[in-house]
């Protein structure tokens, strides 16, 4: 992925890590987030974040 990042940007592309912060922490911190949203029944992506027409939801809980 950081490869295509860096064939598709006019940019340099270097990993969090290069700035001192733990891309494994990060990466679980966003999918706690999104999870809470889906829990209170709130939007995970809407037009200001990734350009969709609509606020969207990122899922449903299953409860067995």
């Amino acid at each position: 992925m950081m490869a295509m990042l860096q064939a598709g940007l006019d940019c340099a592309v270097a990993p969090v890590e290069s700035v001192g912060l733990d891309g494994d922490m990060l990466e679980a911190q966003a999918f706690a987030y999104l999870a809470v949203r889906v829990a209170r029944g709130m939007a995970t992506s809407g037009p200001g974040t990734t350009g969709v027409r609509a606020l969207v939801g990122g899922g449903e809980i299953s409860r067995p």
